[in-house]
């Protein structure tokens, strides 16, 4: 799925805090992190790319 597919599955389940999963594993699914960032926050959503080894709580 990609960004913007995710901010339409973020609208469909009403959330607007997402946690990117599945990116940059490979190189054909590498992403612009400020790229998808700005679109999230264009559509008034936070997108959050966590770095290997990094939590969150929620």
């Amino acid at each position: 799925m990609g960004v913007d597919d995710a901010i339409m599955a973020s609208d469909f389940v009403e959330c607007n805090r997402v946690i990117g999963g599945h990116y940059d594993s490979f190189p054909f699914i590498k992403i612009d992190h400020g790229a998808a960032q700005e679109k999230f926050k264009k559509a008034e959503k936070e997108l959050l790319l966590l770095e290997v080894g990094e939590s969150v709580t929620i």
